[in-house]
Order: structure tokens, then C-alpha cells, then sequence
């Protein structure tokens, strides 16, 4: 077993924001949101596939609020796959769901039924990313691409030219797949996984970098977030804060929202890398963009809280204790709800797929008890919700629908 996956598959947190332990439950006296937090609707830089880790190449985990299901929901169906290592968040493209057991096996299931359409048997550590009806995985040295259709390998680099590849660390395009490393993000071409550039930065590069607007943006232990060239990997702008990056950064509406581990969530000018505001929140292990708003995950006082802020000033909007941060989970955004991961009612250390208003923080909704725990993801698309977790038979994918 790899040692990064056994970290993973144990829970350990990656940074304090993702820690798997839950607080009691606090509930607290809130006044009503500012006037300038209302929802925006049209500000949804989310698309409708959910083709990577948070959400697609901008990182922005958030989905228009057309295909998102209002709950109360049931779970349409469940694949369970082999290994003990970790499942990794399930991603969603050409009606297919993409999933991999952090160890030795990529999986494709039928989105609408649950059917296993293939398997492949590769060395793998990370999420998957679905680009040009490819499936692009990478191991602790290696990139991996897979026929989206048939799962038929079509090309893997040498161990040494990815050499200490981090799990989690693929972003992909039509053209490019991007993989972070040591210290270093490397580009590779989507057809023939040909090195394409490699970018080098001064310390561990964990983040998973956003794409938008033919540029890269990614963030490295040596405190910085980067601009680059997505053809060149040409150096933009450099952006330097007093800690390190380890949340993957998001780009929406002209900015990029990237969270420092001196305690700061900063929003940067996508083409300048000038500040446009800063924001004092604690160590985030996960954050979203949508409706105008940010919201940013983190390890608080009392355990993982969430809270939300206004993308064009950071005013804040809500906080709210539901919210239960892992190694593999996320924000699902949209105008009408939030769909993670948030405290069971069962026990301090249980966790089930829940939702929140996004106006307002509270918990509109969470999946009663089972035999599972679905605390890996989610992701939405098509009027469904796709999680990931442990359940009694093994690794678990789940459909959640709304009941009928």
C-alpha cells in the first residue's frame, strides 16, 4: 500500500481544514445576513459536468442550480468496488461516474443505473479528471490515460517523468493534463502524454491547479500562488503570502480565490495577481464559488465549520457548525443548496451527506442514518447527487435522487 494512500484511507488530515473529527454540535444565536449577501442566481461559474475533484477545471465546485435536486433524497443506487486503501471523490461525464480506490483500480459506472461499464487495473493515488473523452489518473510517479468508453489504456508516462506525483493533483483540458508534484507542476499533452513544460516552485506543490482563460493557477508550499502560461508555463504573476497553499485555489469572475495557511483567504485579480481583498478565517481545507458567494470549510475552535462570505468583498454572510471536513471531501454549490458533508445526528463522530441553504447556513436537510458513511465528494449533475465513502460491503459509490 502506498504510504500516501494509507494516510489517507486512516484519515489523517491534510492541514488542520481537513480533519475527520467532529465537535458536538453547537448551535448558535445568528443575526440575518447583510443585505449585500443575497444570492445572485446568475453568478454560477459551475457547468453542468462535474469532470474533476471540484467540479471542473476552475475549481469553483460549484453546479447551475438547474441540475441540482432539492431533498429531501433517497439513495437510487450503490456500487461497491474492491481494495481497503480510500475511494476517491466520484467525478461525472458522459453519463458516466468515475471513481478510483486510491490503490490499484479505476472503476466507470453507469450514472443513471449503477451498472459497472469497466475497470482498469492501474497503479493509482488520486482523483480522476475527464478531458477529450479521456480519463486521466497519476500515481506516486507516473500519469495515467484511460478511454473513457472502454477504460482501454492509451498511454502512461515513465516513472521518471513524474517523478513523486501527489495524490489528488490532476487538473485536465481537452489539450493538457496538469499534475502537481515535489516542487514542481508539470503539463503533459492529453493525446499523447508527451511532456509538454514543467514548471518549477520552491517547495511541495500539493495543490490541484484551476484552469481558466488559457492560465494555470496554482498554489505551493513555498507560500506563493502562481499564474502560468497553460501553453508555455510561462511564468504570469507571482503572488507571495505568509503561509502555505494547500487548498486547491478556484477562479471565478475575474478573480482567484486561493487560502493561505497563515489563517487568510485571499482573492486575487485573475490577469494582475493584485489583492483585491483579504479575509481572516482559520486554516481552509476545502472552499466554493458560487451565487456571488465563497464559502470556505475550515478546522475552528470547536471543530470544522463553515462559513460563507461575498465574493466582491469578503463581507461575511453565515457560519455554521454541520459542516465535517476529510481527506476526500468537498462543496457542492449552487443557488439553492450546498450539498456535503455534515455532523450525523447518531454520534460526535458520524457523518452523513447533508445540505444548507446557502442563504442562510442552516441545514436543510440530512440523509438518515446507514450502514454507510458518504462523506467523500459529493458531486451534482443531472438532478443527482454522486458520494463516495465506507460502507459494510467495502468502498461505496451512491446515486442520491429525490424521493418520490
Amino acid at each position: 500500500m502506498k504510504r500516501r494512500a494509507f494516510l489517507a484511507a486512516g484519515g489523517l488530515a491534510l492541514g488542520a481544514g481537513c480533519s475527520d473529527l467532529l465537535a458536538d454540535s453547537k448551535k448558535t444565536e445568528q443575526s440575518p445576513p447583510p443585505e449585500e449577501c443575497a444570492i445572485d442566481p446568475s453568478v454560477t461559474p459551475g457547468t453542468s459536468d462535474w469532470t474533476s475533484k471540484r467540479g471542473g477545471p476552475k475549481n469553483t465546485g460549484s453546479v447551475p442550480s438547474d441540475d441540482v435536486p432539492a431533498p429531501p433524497l433517497r439513495i437510487d443506487w450503490t456500487y461497491t468496488m474492491g481494495g481497503h486503501t480510500g475511494v476517491s471523490p466520484p467525478v461525472v461525464a458522459h453519463e458516466t461516474v468515475y471513481t478510483t480506490n486510491l490503490d490499484r483500480e479505476v472503476h466507470a459506472v453507469d450514472a443513471k443505473t449503477g451498472e459497472h461499464r469497466w475497470q482498469a487495473n492501474v497503479s493509482v493515488s488520486s482523483a480522476a479528471a475527464v478531458a477529450g473523452g479521456r480519463v486521466f489518473v497519476a500515481d506516486d510517479g507516473s500519469v495515467t490515460a484511460l478511454d473513457a468508453m472502454s477504460g482501454e489504456q492509451r498511454w502512461r508516462t515513465d516513472s521518471d517523468v513524474g517523478a513523486h506525483l501527489l495524490s489528488g493533483g490532476v487538473q485536465a483540458t481537452e489539450r493538457t493534463v496538469f499534475v502537481s508534484g515535489d516542487i514542481f507542476l508539470s503539463a503533459f499533452d492529453a493525446e499523447t502524454g508527451e511532456r509538454r513544460w514543467r514548471f518549477s516552485t520552491g517547495l511541495e506543490t500539493k495543490c490541484r491547479p484551476a484552469i481558466a482563460n488559457g492560465t494555470v493557477y496554482v498554489g505551493s508550499d513555498d507560500t506563493s500562488v502562481y499564474a502560468l502560461d497553460a501553453e508555455t508555463g510561462e511564468r504570469r504573476w507571482r503572488y507571495k503570502t505568509d503561509g502555505r497553499i494547500n487548498c486547491d485555489p478556484a477562479v471565478a469572475d475575474g478573480g482567484v480565490y486561493a487560502a493561505s495557511d497563515d489563517g487568510n483567504l485571499y482573492v486575487l485579480d485573475a490577469e494582475m495577481g493584485e489583492k483585491r481583498w483579504r479575509k481572516e478565517v482559520g486554516t481552509v481545507g476545502h472552499l466554493a464559488v458560487d451565487g456571488g458567494h465563497v464559502y470556505v470549510g475550515f478546522g475552528g475552535q470547536y471543530g470544522p465549520t463553515m462559513d460563507a462570505f461575498t465574493a466582491a468583498s469578503g463581507t461575511a454572510c453565515w457560519s455554521s457548525e454541520e459542516y465535517v471536513s476529510g481527506y476526500a471531501s468537498g462543496i457542492a454549490a449552487s443557488s439553492e443548496y450546498l450539498y456535503l458533508p455534515v455532523g450525523s445526528l447518531s454520534g460526535s463522530y458520524s457523518v452523513t451527506l447533508g445540505a444548507l441553504d446557502p442563504k442562510t447556513g442552516e441545514t436543510a436537510w440530512r440523509f438518515p442514518n446507514s450502514n454507510a458513511r458518504f462523506d467523500n465528494g459529493p458531486a451534482v449533475v443531472d438532478g443527482a447527487v454522486y458520494a463516495a465513502g465506507m460502507g459494510t460491503d467495502g468502498l461505496t459509490v451512491a446515486r442520491f435522487v429525490p424521493k418520490d
